[in-house]
């Protein structure tokens, strides 16, 4: 049985899609347990509806304590041999859970990392590993870095993991990358993993906040340094040293560059702020080149490199422009 963890939180609007894109899988032996957070909307009335729909569906209520929390009490009450997350924004397609546990079961592996739908702002972009196949964990550093460099650790939806394996839960004094910091302490306790390039998932992000993934979070640039120092911790637990050949530097200059782009659709903060928010990355940028100048920075989008280059050379009014410029591009792709 697969036990598949929907944590349950403002989701109203997208939470009868995502459940009924579970109840319609080919593989049918399931638990889903929707771990109702405290939600200020009709969310958790709709959760006990959509239970009484189907009796492999079972309600879990918690005062809000957040998505870790809420992932967390659903590890333990899950009764699955395997473990499987969603989040209430997102959905699957029919065959997901199938393509999982038989890729799993099929190479007698520990850990399952396949593909995605990246549902962008109205575009669909398929993201999928380099390679398929059975690894040893000892002896794949070079292809856990490149994973771990393309964003697959970083969330825990398009994976199956093995209940009994997980020692450690969701770390819940973060409010973001608590994923990444997870998925590789369970990625420590296994033999080997495997890879499927094939899409898992519908994960959804767009520019209006109402997704897991868009909220705006003030703090963003303190986690990043935090996660960035936890990652290295994590991968030097992992292979006993923390040579990365830029690759973790690489991941938080990418990461500076997402969070600066969603300032162009922060509507509610002034051009002041904003500002303010650039000299901050500006500062860290700076600092991270001074503490690693043999780090060469490698970007592959070209919107990355022109504010990188902005950025860098510490012209905030330009790098704003830029910013804002490749916002207004992104609406107008959107509307077409």
């Amino acid at each position: 049985m697969v036990s598949v963890i929907v944590p349950v939180y403002k989701s109203e609007k997208t939470l009868e899609r995502c459940v009924k894109s579970l109840t319609m899988q080919s593989y049918k032996d399931l638990e889903i347990l929707l771990v109702v957070d405290g939600p200020p909307d009709q969310s958790g009335e709709l959760a006990e509806k959509l239970a009484g729909e189907d009796n492999r569906i079972r309600v879990i209520n918690q005062k809000n304590q957040g998505v870790s929390a809420a992932r967390n009490k659903g590890l333990k009450e899950a009764k699955g041999t395997y473990i499987r997350f969603l989040d209430s924004d997102d959905y699957v397609e029919k065959d997901s859970i199938q393509i999982l546990v038989e890729a799993m079961e099929a190479g007698d592996t520990d850990f399952v990392v396949a593909g995605f739908h990246h549902l962008y702002f109205g575009r669909c972009i398929e993201k999928l590993p380099e390679q398929e196949g059975i690894f040893r964990v000892e002896e794949s550093k070079d292809f856990i870095w490149k994973l771990y460099g393309a964003g697959f650790f970083h969330m825990p939806w398009n994976k199956l993991f093995k209940r009994e394996m997980i020692k450690t839960g969701f770390p819940e004094d973060l409010n973001l990358g608590e994923d990444l910091l997870f998925n590789l302490a369970y990625l420590k306790g296994c033999k080997h993993f495997s890879t499927v390039k094939k899409p898992v998932c519908e994960f959804i992000q767009d520019d209006r906040g109402t997704t897991l993934s868009t909220k705006k979070r003030k703090d963003k640039l303190e986690i990043a340094l935090l996660l960035y120092e936890r990652t290295g911790q994590a991968m030097e637990a992992l292979f006993g040293d923390c040579r990365t050949e830029g690759v973790l530097e690489n991941k938080l200059i990418v990461e500076f560059l997402d969070d600066l782009e969603q300032l162009a659709f922060a509507d509610s903060m002034t051009m002041k702020e904003k500002l303010r928010i650039i000299d901050d990355y500006k500062n860290a940028l700076k600092k991270l080149k001074k503490e690693h100048p043999e780090h060469k920075v490698r970007l592959e989008l070209l919107d990355y490199k022109i504010i990188y280059f902005f950025l860098n050379i510490g012209c905030r009014h330009m790098t704003y422009l830029m910013i804002v410029l490749r916002g207004f591009v992104v609406r107008l792709l959107k509307r077409r």
